[in-house]
């Protein structure tokens, strides 16, 4: 506020151009509302397939529980609540339930014989030998499982860096929630099953009686047709390798930040005014397209910045307004539009993304061709070839090749050798002062 009422009249302040917390809060409400959906949608599907409030609430118990522990395990290595350690626990919020309903399951049916058997046992020692009999399953089900995100720690770079703490945060959440099945789980099926007035009635729930007539009939039927069967099954197992040159190959998906970043590159040697009367045409040019706002632009970047720029290069950036329109028809027109400035290169991308970029390969695009050699003037020739190359290759947009311009430099001349040895260190001779008598002082 100070600032805003000490700038000079007819300057305005914009705060709301490119906040890279809009970005993060956005990216922390989607995790916490897959968190949240997550859960509520395994409370349903709990809910419909065991048809009993208290094998539903023992079974859920194991998420809470299971979070809490990964928060302390967070807080001892000194690990923050962030996008990417959410992120690991919504990855794994379906599967903190396994261990917990493959344990109340097999209690409950066993202490749903015992209730009818005739020498009826006691109920501690009935749930303690229903959590022996699935303990290894679990225990190898769960390491398994593990063993699947050890390789992220493996990542290094931008990569490592990113996705480490997802990986821990699943690894975490998965054995906390082995903990408590193997813990709290059997505890709570020793206080709230035996007593039950379901135990008396040894009838599945509507959804579990269907699925148990639906696999009855597919077993039936392809006990009959066993090699139709396979043969099927291998049909499909050459399809999908059919389709695996076919699947996307980016480890890093694309970012959806909300906001756009327009390069606007001249020739080198063009003046900051030039440059600034440019940047404003593509600003108007911008303001046509009606998911636009809030533009903000900056010619050139200072020498002490981390990635400096010249005059010639201008940024621009900006905030796309939520529409029913596709995000890539929106950077199509933007594309278009700018295609109209003649004699200057753009580049459409993402703020952030375009930071990841600079940061895996030095350049501020996904795909960068980098070509080495002594002559400049060859190295230019190849990259102009490349280019074209590059440019007819379908899915490829923005494609340039490096500007640079030539300076003038003094050619440096060695000195000749002299071939005679140095001449040995001598003394400066003595300078003497005299007064004006003739004679030195003393």
């Amino acid at each position: 506020e100070t600032l805003r009422s000490s700038l000079p009249e007819g300057v305005t302040i914009h705060d709301d151009i490119f906040r890279q917390a809009n970005f993060i809060e956005r990216a922390v409400t989607n995790v916490e509302e897959a968190l949240r959906d997550g859960s509520i949608m395994v409370s349903i599907i709990l809910l419909l397939f065991l048809l009993n409030f208290r094998t539903t609430f023992i079974t859920l118990t194991a998420i809470p529980l299971s979070l809490l522990i990964s928060f302390i395990v967070f807080k001892w290595f000194g690990l923050g609540i962030n996008t990417m350690t959410l992120g690991g626990l919504a990855v794994a919020i379906g599967e903190l339930v396994d261990d917990a309903i493959v344990d109340v399951e097999n209690v409950f049916r066993r202490l749903r014989e015992n209730r009818l058997s005739a020498n009826p046992k006691p109920v501690a020692g009935v749930v303690l030998s229903a959590c022996r009999e699935v303990r290894n399953s679990i225990v190898f089900a769960t390491l398994i499982v593990i063993l699947v995100f050890i390789p992220l720690f493996a990542l290094s770079g931008i990569e490592g860096r990113i996705f480490a703490p997802l990986g821990l945060a699943y690894i975490v959440s998965i054995a906390a929630s082995l903990l408590v099945a193997v813990t709290v789980t059997p505890a709570l099926c020793s206080y709230l099953l035996p007593n039950m007035k379901r135990m008396a009635h040894p009838k599945d729930g509507a959804v579990v009686r269907f699925f148990k007539w639906l696999v009855a009939r597919v077993l039936a039927v392809g006990f009959r047709i066993p090699k139709t069967i396979f043969a099927l099954v291998l049909i499909a197992f050459l399809g999908a390798l059919a389709l695996v040159p076919f699947l996307g190959r980016e480890f890093l998906p694309p970012f959806n930040e909300g906001s756009a970043t327009v390069f606007v590159l001249t020739a080198p040697g063009t003046s900051l005014d030039e440059s600034s009367r440019i940047g404003r045409v593509a600003e108007n040019l911008l303001r046509e397209v009606p998911e636009v706002r809030t533009i903000g632009r900056r010619t050139g970047r200072a020498e002490g910045d981390e990635h400096v720029q010249e005059v010639n290069s201008a940024e621009i950036e900006f905030e796309l307004a939520p529409s029913k329109r596709p995000r890539a028809v929106i950077l199509a027109e933007i594309r278009a539009k700018l295609s109209e400035i003649p004699g200057v290169f753009t580049s459409v991308g993402q703020p952030i993304s375009h930071r990841i970029d600079h940061l895996l390969s030095g350049v501020q695009a996904q795909v960068a061709i980098k070509i080495f050699g002594d002559d400049l003037d060859t190295l230019r020739e190849k990259a102009a070839q490349i280019r074209d190359i590059v440019a007819a290759v379908p899915g490829f947009t923005d494609v340039q090749s490096e500007r640079q311009s030539q300076i003038p430099r003094p050619r440096l001349v060695q000195a000749p050798i002299d071939p005679r040895p140095p001449k040995p260190h001598q003394a400066p001779p003595r300078q003497s002062r005299l007064r004006g008598d003739g004679r030195e002082p003393r």
